[in-house]
């Protein structure tokens, strides 16, 4: 899987990027599936400059679909937890899907 991090209003920590790396890894499991050279995770940390609000939003390329999610969160810990889980949610489901399409063109 190829992935790149980019983060607006908040200076870019190693913390943040391992945080990224290892959230991404765990990703990696739901995605046996798909070939790596064919997925791609593109995702964005922003702090609001006014509020001590944090936007994480993801966008994970299949070659079958984009999925696409951004949650908000009081530290970029709570917000990047919200987002993988939203788009581990949406995977699941798209996998669901294709499992049940399969099954509908062996009968």
């Amino acid at each position: 899987m190829k992935t790149t991090f980019t983060v607006r209003h908040v200076e870019k920590d190693s913390i943040i990027q391992d945080y990224f790396d290892d959230r991404a890894q765990k990703l990696q499991k739901h995605l046996k599936r798909f070939k790596d050279d064919l997925v791609y995770l593109h995702g964005m940390l922003e702090k609001n400059p006014h509020r001590e609000e944090f936007y994480a939003s993801l966008s994970l390329f299949l070659p079958t679909l984009a999925l696409h999610c951004r949650e908000k969160g009081e530290d970029f810990v709570t917000a990047m937890n919200a987002s993988f889980q939203d788009i581990i949610r949406q995977l699941e489901k798209h996998v669901d899907k294709m499992n049940r399409e399969k099954r509908r063109r062996v009968r």
